[in-house]
């Protein structure tokens, strides 16, 4: 491939993060099938809306030398994701390439079937034909967690594709030293069960009681924000909740903040990926107390980082409270570049060495 061929990135849905994003990443066109709410206004020339049909046929009938798709593990999006892969595949010079950027960290039978039980005569086949698929149509694969890699390598085939790990990290911030005199902690996310919002208001009431320096901002809306409302109304001088607050306020409350609570709990197909308020409070220096549920686990307990179970989130929180990381080790655990970013750079550098 030469550095001036074709290139495209699939968005089932395509959100403001990604659109501020896009001056980072090596320069294709991004096809969208429709936009976040969080999308206001004209959308950017660099952005192009597609219907499915559409997009098919511009693969079919246009040089396309480098097709980024959504993850195969996204199920909604599965079908689709495969018909375009299909046409492409078929339709393209031999050197173009077919890549793929990986976060989720779901086991494939979970991932695509929910928890409903399945038999193994169903589930083995699909296994199978999910990685027989992969193998024959991607070309590169990169994976943004530890646990999104063990999901996709379970899978048979997919070990031997060509492929990397690069951690979805936020890049180390540059500029003005972040504030160290920091207290208390603080939820930032979704006010619902998933997120671990009751487990923990059950663990605040556990630890708060008998350390009146002890106190929680709750960050977030969602079905939970009466109750949550109600809570913290009980004990107003160490329950603290805002509601939902604009981006620049939240990153202000992370930089006085030393712990960062984020149990989230698996919930029918769904598993933390990530995490952005996990992502952000590394970015601002933050001790994160977090589930074995989010894909960057691995990462978390290795600097330094509490990991626990719901059931021992009440201890987890306390001992993050009593000796926090301090926030420049946080911060010199984060690699030079974002995580995403450096990830796009090998996708596009690894098909140039291929073609």
């Amino acid at each position: 491939m030469t550095e001036g061929g074709r290139s495209v990135r699939i968005y089932p849905e395509l959100r403001a993060a990604q659109v501020e994003r896009h001056e980072q990443l090596v320069p294709a066109e991004g096809w969208y099938f429709k936009t976040n709410y969080d999308i206001t206004g004209e959308v950017a020339p660099a952005f192009v809306p597609m219907s499915t049909l559409k997009a098919l046929l511009t693969l079919a009938f246009a040089e396309v030398e480098t097709l980024e798709v959504p993850e195969l593990l996204w199920a909604r999006e599965l079908p689709r994701t495969l018909a375009l892969l299909v046409v492409h595949k078929l339709t393209s010079r031999r050197s173009a390439r077919r890549v793929f950027y990986a976060i989720e960290n779901n086991d494939p039978e979970t991932a695509l079937l929910g928890t409903r039980k399945v038999p193994r005569w169903i589930s083995a086949p699909l296994r199978g034909a999910l990685g027989l698929s992969a193998r024959w149509l991607i070309d590169a694969v990169v994976y943004g967690s530890e646990g999104s890699r063990r999901a996709y390598q379970s899978l048979p085939l997919v070990p031997g594709m060509h492929s990397t790990l690069i951690e979805e990290l936020p890049g180390r911030p540059t500029g003005p030293a972040l504030p160290e005199d920091r207290r208390g902690a603080v939820f930032v996310g979704a006010l619902e069960t998933r997120k671990g919002v009751p487990a923990l208001m059950k663990a605040w009431e556990m630890i708060e009681t008998g350390h009146a320096d002890r106190q929680i901002r709750i960050i977030g809306n969602g079905e939970l924000v009466s109750e949550v409302r109600t809570w913290s109304d009980k004990n107003p001088a160490q329950r603290i909740f805002l509601g939902q607050l604009p981006h620049d306020q939240v990153h202000d409350i992370l930089t006085q903040s030393s712990v960062l609570a984020a149990p989230s709990l698996r919930e029918g197909r769904w598993r933390e990926q990530i995490g952005l308020p996990i992502k952000e409070a590394l970015r601002a220096g933050v001790t994160v107390v977090s589930t074995p549920d989010t894909g960057l686990a691995d990462w978390l307990v290795t600097n330094g980082h509490h990991v626990e179970q719901i059931d021992a989130l009440a201890g987890a929180l306390a001992a993050a409270l009593d000796a926090p990381l301090h926030p420049a080790e946080v911060i010199r655990a984060l690699p030079q570049f974002d995580g995403r970013v450096a990830a796009d750079h090998w996708l596009r550098r690894s098909t140039e060495a291929a073609s």
